[in-house]
């Protein structure tokens, strides 16, 4: 669980978020999606809840090296 949750106080939620982003759009635009953007929109915004929730979560960890 130390791992996790170090990994989720050390990532970047901005390139995380965009990465995500880019991701959908460019799925919805090969299945030919019309609301492609507002989709895709949507998933990142469902996904950053979600990541930001784990970053919640895990900032109840401390960090190994932080903690020595």
């Amino acid at each position: 669980m130390r791992g996790f949750a170090t990994f989720f106080n050390r990532m970047n939620i901005w390139w995380w978020l965009l990465g995500i982003f880019v991701a959908h759009a460019l799925l919805y635009l090969v299945l030919g999606t019309d609301t492609w953007l507002a989709t895709s929109l949507l998933a990142t915004a469902f996904y950053g809840i979600i990541l930001l929730v784990g970053k919640l979560i895990a900032s109840r960890y401390p960090d190994k090296e932080e903690s020595k």
